[in-house]
């Protein structure tokens, strides 16, 4: 089979010294899908970027479709026949997908009249959804559809630009469970089309479920590249961290009747929760699953202070935190992971050391009136060392220049390092690795068995059966399910999230570990 791609020797070295990729040297075959696997830091991100334009690397060769290939712009790259999924969407809410999906080239769709001809627009893009054998229609705004649908116009938007070499920087990780099937069947019948697929993903599962071959980058280097029937996912694993690491997980069966966390009837101003009651063991985790948008953001915030409740009550250890604030709540015992940390869980402009202290500092932790920086430091770097955040200086580097995953280790260990009554954890583990993915797990573990109640909201159905000793499953900001370990059922759960079974609502304050 003919290359496609082929990378010889690339390296990139930043300004700051940090080199992100040495020496890579990997191919893609025309027709496949090819994995790319990696820690949080191997350089993944770099390697897509330089591929799309968007970086310039310091030294390699690259080329595409057999002539040279170094594009100073990602629409170079777009003209060559490439193209690249996000991760974040990049869709206009209000207007449909045709409008999306021409969006830029408007102009090939004038009439004499300069006007555009949008059942012209309609049928051009409904030839391709056709082809692709999507069940959207041209019509459809964007904000009607569901996530997964979303995912799929921002494909289409790709491909209707003759794209044949795709790459999807983390296609699943905004999809349910029961969704995430259809769309790696999705991205199969692309490869049927002929074209050629290169698939990021952290999820070793969806990698050999659809991968030809798989590359492996370790620390910036390729650790090898692999027929998908010559690895499995334990020794895939192992390359990518350099060590043996144990990927077994399952929840702990003991478990204290205490309630330390009480629910009781909210509502919230928005309306979308809707009489939600449940109750928070000492030591427990509970799981919240659920497709994004039926509750589970409203949730953490009305826990965490920032959304006002219309009616019921939040209780830690039986005294009420309605009237407290966020601050008020950390006072009292609360610690947050929130799901947006570049937004509300650091200041990336700042450094490490000043986002490791970030809270604490009020409790007087380094000082009464002025922080003593020596204190602040070693308490930085304790986190540091504790959750292997990986950065090319030291604690003044600001957290802008860590990579995703290693962002999430700092705000999990500062936040943990609270030890906090209870933690709030909302998509705690999005976008890292394996190896990070097991070491977030392990120090919520720690802290249960030390007392904390974790109540954990997750998009990752497996990771809350890997972690909850219960699951609450929230449907239109309900309570449509309640589930105790080991009695877990994936396609029950999935059937739960989507409306398909339970329109009842299940009260959960009474439920005993």
């Amino acid at each position: 089979m003919l290359q496609i791609l082929t990378c010889k020797s690339v390296s990139k070295t930043y300004p700051n010294g940090l080199e992100a990729l040495k020496e890579v040297s990997f191919d893609v075959r025309r027709g496949e899908i090819h994995a790319i696997v990696g820690e949080n830091g191997a350089g993944k991100s770099t390697l897509m970027n330089i591929l799309f334009g968007m970086i310039k690397p310091s030294s390699g060769e690259i080329t595409f479709k057999d002539k040279p290939f170094s594009p100073k712009h990602p629409s170079e790259a777009i003209d060559l026949g490439m193209g690249m999924v996000h991760q974040h969407f990049k869709l206009v809410q209000s207007i449909t997908v045709a409008e999306n999906v021409v969006l830029g080239m408007e102009n090939r769709f004038q009439n004499k009249l300069r006007k555009i001809d949008m059942a012209e627009v309609n049928r051009s893009v409904a030839s391709l959804i056709e082809k692709l054998k999507m069940s959207i229609s041209p019509e459809d705004r964007i904000e009607g559809l569901p996530i997964s649908k979303r995912q799929q116009v921002e494909i289409l938007k790709v491909l209707y630009r003759d794209t044949d070499f795709v790459i999807l920087d983390e296609p699943t990780a905004v999809l349910a469970p029961n969704e995430v099937d259809d769309f790696l069947e999705f991205v199969m019948g692309i490869r049927e089309m002929g074209k050629t697929v290169v698939f990021i993903s952290h999820r070793l599962g969806e990698v050999f479920a659809i991968a030809d071959r798989i590359t492996i980058l370790r620390r910036g280097r390729v650790a090898g590249t692999f027929e998908k029937k010559e690895v499995d996912r334990e020794s895939v694993a192992n390359m990518m961290i350099g060590s043996a690491i144990d990927l077994s997980e399952h929840p702990e069966d003991s478990l204290k009747s205490d309630v330390v966390l009480s629910v009781e009837e909210i509502c919230d101003v928005s309306g979308t929760l809707k009489d939600l009651s449940f109750e928070l063991h000492e030591g427990e985790i509970l799981g919240f699953a659920g497709v994004g948008g039926n509750g589970q953001e409203e949730l953490f915030e009305a826990l965490a202070g920032n959304l006002k409740l219309s009616s019921g009550d939040i209780k830690l250890r039986g005294s009420s935190l309605k009237d407290h604030d966020t601050f008020g709540r950390r006072m009292a015992g609360l610690a947050y992971i929130t799901d947006d940390r570049m937004k509300k869980g650091l200041a990336p402009d700042r450094s490490i050391i000043d986002n490791s202290i970030a809270g604490h500092h009020k409790f007087g932790k380094f000082g009464k009136v002025a922080i003593n920086n020596s204190k602040a430091r070693a308490f930085a770097e304790s986190i540091i060392a504790d959750y292997d955040v990986r950065t090319s200086k030291n604690g003044k580097t600001t957290v802008s220049a860590l990579s995703g995953g290693n962002m999430q280790k700092l705000l999990v260990g500062r936040e943990i390092a609270f030890e906090p009554k209870v933690l709030l954890a909302a998509q705690p583990t999005t976008g890292v690795d394996v190896a990070a993915r097991k070491l977030i797990h392990d120090s919520f573990r720690k802290l249960s068995k030390a007392g904390s109640g974790i109540v954990l909201i997750s998009g990752d159905l497996e990771e809350i059966m890997d972690l909850a000793n219960r699951i609450i499953v929230l449907y239109r900001g309900r309570a449509v399910a309640e589930l105790s370990y080991p009695h877990y059922d994936s396609t029950e759960i999935s059937y739960y999230m989507t409306g398909i079974r339970g329109s009842q609502d299940v009260h959960c304050s009474n439920a005993q570990p």
